[in-house]
């Protein structure tokens, strides 16, 4: 493992030229409203693109503790066939904010990025979040069968050989998505091994994960579309079951932002061994650095709530700098595949 960790970081250090260049185009964004019929409510999909104007006129995101995104609402789609790729950002609570930068920087580079909007962190209650790793996965999905519906991106999408970028359980939908199924038996253990991050919320609001039923854990059919996917530091990669992570015949990317690292975002070892399956490792990067940048103001909410970790970078790399190195690391893969 350690050898194949080894190579997959030389490997991405000489497509770092490839992938860390200049922007090509402006970002630009337009919302769809599906209806969702696992949800039995209309989902927003949020579909990033590249334009060639360049007046933003929309941002993306509150801006009182996290940077927002500055970009264009409904602007025209840049001449040319773009690919298409798939982005679930954040953990069951995490903020649909956090998904701006990265989507507007893949935008950026060319792609035209799809990304289901979740329910709000006070929209999920903990009895809800069980069904969201399936909901988010299904979300997907939905965004990508309606994507032939947006008018503004008529025609210029390529839909051929989809790709797939996940953070936390955005990166378990990917899996998902590849063909990876969630054991119902070992989801009922994650709280006693450690490989369920979300325990210590799940306990303090009573729910007691050993008695989940079956149903909960829907199985969804592999999507021979997804070409590649780049799961980041995604979650409950121990609870699969082994036999189904062979069902995965497409390119995984496997990255940990390694600084701090929880046990329960380790990827599971049968995950790692498979062939098809490329580990990278951001050493200088916590999870927190897949966040959106922190305003000067939130820097100094989160210190005196003793948060100033979700606005710090590690070993004086800031989160700027991990941004870019998270990037680096998914264009390369992006344009291998």
């Amino acid at each position: 493992m350690k050898t194949k960790i080894i190579m997959s970081f030389l490997l991405a250090a000489l497509c770092v030229s490839v992938s860390a260049k200049e922007s090509k185009y402006h970002s630009a964004l337009t919302v769809k409203t599906v209806f969702s019929e696992d949800r039995n409510k209309p989902v927003e999909v949020y579909y990033w693109y590249p334009t060639t104007n360049e007046k933003n006129n929309f941002t993306f995101g509150k801006g009182n503790i996290f940077k927002p995104v500055e970009t264009q609402l409904d602007a025209p789609l840049a001449r040319g066939k773009f690919p298409a790729v798939l982005l679930s950002q954040g953990g069951t609570r995490s903020a649909f904010s956090h998904s701006g930068w990265i989507a507007s920087s893949l935008a950026q580079q060319g792609y035209v990025v799809i990304i289901p909007k979740p329910p709000a962190p006070n929209e999920i209650n903990a009895e809800m979040a069980v069904d969201e790793i399936t909901f988010r996965t299904s979300d997907l999905v939905l965004g990508l069968k309606a994507l032939s519906s947006v008018g503004i991106l008529s025609e210029g999408v390529d839909t051929g050989e989809v790709q797939g970028v996940g953070f936390f359980l955005g990166g378990t939908s990917m899996l998902m998505l590849s063909g990876a199924q969630i054991s119902p038996e070992k989801y009922r253990t994650s709280c006693e091994d450690g490989t369920n991050i979300d325990c210590h919320w799940l306990r303090e609001n009573n729910v007691d994960v050993t008695k989940i039923p079956d149903q909960k854990f829907h199985r969804f059919q592999s999507e021979n579309k997804l070409k590649s996917v780049v799961v980041i530091n995604p979650e409950l990669t121990k609870t699969f079951v082994p036999e189904t992570l062979t069902l995965m015949n497409n390119a995984i990317t496997v990255v940990t932002l390694s600084a701090g690292l929880h046990p329960a975002l380790t990827p599971a070892e049968p995950l790692v061994a498979l062939p098809n399956v490329t580990l990278q490792d951001i050493p200088s990067a916590t999870q927190f650095s897949a966040f959106a940048e922190c305003t000067e103001r939130g820097i100094k909410i989160l210190a005196s709530e003793g948060e100033e970790a979700l606005c710090q970078g590690r070993d004086e790399v800031s989160v700027k700098d991990s941004h870019q190195q998270i990037l680096d690391v998914i264009l390369a893969q992006l344009t291998k595949s």
